[in-house]
């Protein structure tokens, strides 16, 4: 366990600390960090970990009233984390999401008894970071799974403002104008937008999360940068879900009320809720509509079948009996629910895969040819240009930026 948590500090980058579990008026009464052990990577002297008594105290005392890790933020807005195990507590910290002034610094070295030359600087790290980074350490320690959810409600970092930000979670603090930014790339972002347009709200918010950590700064000003950040979420949401199924008239009134909202609100924590809640209402949206739409039990599990089957060859013969029907009744069913036909569809559904994989692979348009079992590359022209308005070259060219292929097509 020790050596474990030796390596995870590293990574993390900020002291770990072990505290055994004694009780409240014995700690008062031990000099400051007497009983507090480091795993021993990071010096100890000028952490107020180590020198301020009173801070372990209030950690444990607030371990001690919930089992999920406890995130404290002082006056100066500076976090600390403390997990509590069935023997004792790791705390962790100090860490900041943004640059302190060197007022904050000052008030910051007093509070904790800290040398202005030798106080340990609080390291800057994002909210979503710091949330994880808890979730991590209770489950190495307690060899339980938390999530992040759990936390933000236990510790209340994001307050439930109205019926639209229900059960919100924060995502991240955006870095800060001083670092190095990094605009996120658009074969990123249409993975994000696609996830709401096929209805995925989960993986929508985990690949936003990755996306978030390096985006590119929208404005000077925190909140204006996470204010701009959310509405350009909202509109491009708004456009995926329509394509997704969702009426415009649903998905624009949605639009309207985040976009309010957003406007509104001045926390950088309610903001970044705003950002996931909304891929999650649209996603949810799209979902909701795809269920609407009345259909035939065999239309779904042919649908299935070709989704799992597509880059081989289908028989409808194979298919009818893997769904226990006749193939004309299959067939009709199908054309009365779907408009098309069965081979249609799957000419349509291989065309669509293919259209994916010329915009986020490298592949050559032979090797998607073969993958998505087209006959030859002039079969595949063809259908592609039936349903897409183009040939595959000139989709890749219109939708994939230069930057991120190389291969001769």
């Amino acid at each position: 366990m020790s050596d474990m948590l030796r390596k995870i500090e590293l990574l993390w980058g900020t002291p770990v600390f072990y505290q055994k579990d004694v009780a409240p008026h014995a700690k008062r009464n031990a000099g400051p960090g007497e009983t507090l052990k480091s795993f021993g990577n990071f010096l100890e002297d000028g952490n107020p970990l180590k020198t301020c008594g009173e801070l372990i105290c209030l950690l444990m005392e607030k371990s001690r009233s919930q089992w999920f890790p406890v995130i404290y933020k002082d006056e100066q807005e500076v976090y600390f984390i403390c997990v509590k195990s069935k023997d004792g507590y790791y705390v962790t910290g100090p860490m900041c999401t943004e640059g302190m002034k060197f007022s904050q610094l000052h008030h910051y070295y007093k509070a904790y008894h800290l040398g202005q030359n030798s106080g340990c600087r609080p390291s800057r790290v994002g909210i979503v970071k710091i949330l994880n980074f808890a979730a991590l350490l209770h489950e190495i320690v307690n060899q339980e799974s938390v999530g992040v959810d759990d936390i933000l409600q236990a510790n209340g970092i994001l307050k439930e403002e109205d019926m639209f930000i229900e059960q919100a979670n924060v995502k991240l603090e955006m870095k800060n104008i001083d670092e190095e930014a990094y605009h996120h790339t658009y074969q990123e972002e249409r993975h994000v937008m696609q996830c709401v347009r096929e209805g995925k709200g989960e993986e929508a918010v985990r690949r936003m999360d990755a996306l978030n950590e390096r985006t590119g700064i929208l404005s000077s000003d925190r909140v204006n940068h996470a204010k701009n950040t959310a509405i350009t979420v909202v509109t491009l949401s708004t456009r995926e879900a329509v394509k997704g199924g969702v009426p415009p008239a649903v998905a624009y009134r949605i639009s309207d009320l985040y976009i309010n909202k957003i406007d509104q609100c001045t926390r950088l924590e309610c903001l970044a809720g705003y950002q996931r809640k909304i891929l999650l209402v649209f996603a949810q949206k799209v979902e909701e509509y795809r269920r609407k739409k009345s259909v035939s039990s065999y239309t779904e599990q042919c649908k299935d079948y070709i989704h799992k089957h597509y880059h081989q060859k289908i028989y409808l013969k194979d298919m009818a009996e893997s769904i226990g029907v006749s193939q004309g009744h299959l067939s009709r069913v199908f054309r009365e629910d779907e408009e098309i036909s069965i081979q249609e569809y799957i000419q349509k559904f291989r065309v669509e895969r293919a259209a994916n994989l010329l915009k986020y692979s490298e592949a050559s348009l032979m090797e998607i040819s073969d993958y998505v079992h087209f006959h030859s590359q002039s079969h595949f022209g063809s259908a592609f240009k039936k349903y897409m308005g183009m040939t595959p070259r000139q989709y890749r060219e219109a939708n994939k930026q230069k930057e991120f292929w190389s291969r001769n097509v």
